[in-house]
């Protein structure tokens, strides 16, 4: 199960982020409050930014480390973390 704001890199090579987005159905009265957990992909200089992480992650993980690729908030640098054990919230 993916988390809001995990980075994962997809079957064709390119770099995505899942967010929550909200689904709206003209006529539907609780519309608005249907969430969805959706990938979307990043622009070229994020690919090029993960793409350039990449190797320092396959190393840990190859090395037994878990880490995480996160994307900073401001969205202008990575960062590699220790992965933690916690469980993400479910998407309903």
């Amino acid at each position: 199960m993916a988390y809001d704001g995990e980075l994962v890199k997809m079957q064709n090579g390119r770099w995505a982020r899942f967010q929550r987005c909200q689904v709206y159905r003209p006529g539907v009265e609780d519309a608005g409050e249907t969430m969805m957990l959706i990938a979307v992909e990043l622009e070229e200089r994020y690919q090029l930014l993960l793409d350039g992480a990449a190797d320092s992650l396959a190393q840990y993980r190859f090395q037994g480390v878990p880490v995480q690729v996160r994307l900073d908030p401001d969205a202008q640098a990575i960062t590699l973390q220790p992965e933690t054990s916690t469980l993400a919230p479910a998407v309903h």
